[in-house]
């Protein structure tokens, strides 16, 4: 994807399940501004090695259940039907581990966002991540948009949380390039070794001028012109990440959280990014997550 173009392939990954409903819509929404093509991916349990009663075809026709892929499929392009998404759609149904299924189904239609739901926890009324989306953020190659909220409009602010890496910077300018009429936040929160002797407001006050001035060598970095980054709220708090983003996000309006993971091997898979996993658990709205621009990319 180059500079000032967007994707022209989405997947979305679905369960059929009621909670990828608000995935579906945002990805239709997407999709329809981009004018890109959505391939809607669901993967099929492996059916059973034996039947309990000898073979499927040994069944009358009349007892033997219908073909699992094609009544997937039906189900997914009667939904579409209903939902009149005047989008390029493709529907990839088969049988196999989730997360596999949507990784090699989105590479082989070369798409660059992989949009999905989340589960719900309804006797806890929150929401948290499934096997399938955990493994999805931490394999995935191309950005993953996790999608909480309902679709009612394109995003029109995004929070975008840095530390001032690489990789951060990586998930601001992919933010910038997929939502470009979108206004952005720049969130980062730091903690001071023996803060409680300084005072907070001491603390406040040491970092306020180092805070400013990484924010705009960071934006500057970016490629975000000088009208442009004079536009940018900066946030520079003091605490821990997640919790401020949960309080932030629960008291403002709807936005996007855009989040940049780190690193790879091994260690990325198991944490994908300690403090990246913990924003995209805690925060209740869509996240973006980007992942590190080292890793190899869905070709």
């Amino acid at each position: 994807m180059t500079q000032g173009t967007f994707p022209r392939r989405i997947a979305l990954a679905t369960d059929l399940s009621h909670r990828c409903d608000r995935a579906l819509d945002r990805a239709l929404l997407v999709a329809k501004a981009w004018q890109a093509e959505l391939t809607v991916i669901h993967a099929l349990a492996p059916p059973e090695d034996s039947p309990l009663f000898g073979s499927l075809r040994d069944l009358p026709s009349w007892r033997r259940s219908p073909d699992p892929v094609r009544k997937a499929r039906d189900r997914i392009y009667r939904d579409l039907v209903r939902e009149d998404p005047g989008v390029d759609i493709v529907v990839h149904v088969e049988t196999g581990s989730p997360a596999e299924v949507v990784l090699g189904a989105a590479r082989a239609s070369h798409a660059d966002l992989i949009v999905t739901g989340v589960a719900r926890d309804e006797l806890l009324a929150r929401m948290f991540l499934g096997d399938t989306v955990d493994r999805l953020i931490r394999k995935s190659p191309v950005p993953v948009l996790i999608v909480r909220d309902r679709a009612f409009e394109p995003y029109r602010t995004m929070l975008v949380t840095t530390d001032f890496s690489a990789s951060s910077r990586v998930a601001l300018e992919t933010a910038v390039r997929l939502f470009p009429e979108a206004g952005i936040s720049l969130f980062h929160a730091y903690d001071v070794p023996f803060a409680g002797y300084l005072g907070r407001a001491e603390v406040e006050k040491q970092f306020e001028g180092y805070g400013k001035d990484a924010a705009d060598k960071f934006l500057a970095e970016a490629g975000i012109a000088p009208d442009a980054a004079r536009k940018v709220s900066r946030m520079i708090e003091h605490g821990v990440p997640e919790g401020l983003l949960r309080d932030y996000a629960e008291n403002s309006r709807r936005h996007l959280t855009v989040v940049g993971s780190h690193g790879g091997g091994m260690v990325y898979e198991t944490l994908i990014g300690s403090t990246a996993r913990k924003i995209i658990d805690a925060v209740p709205g869509d996240v973006l997550l980007v992942p590190d621009p080292t890793r190899r990319k869905v070709d």
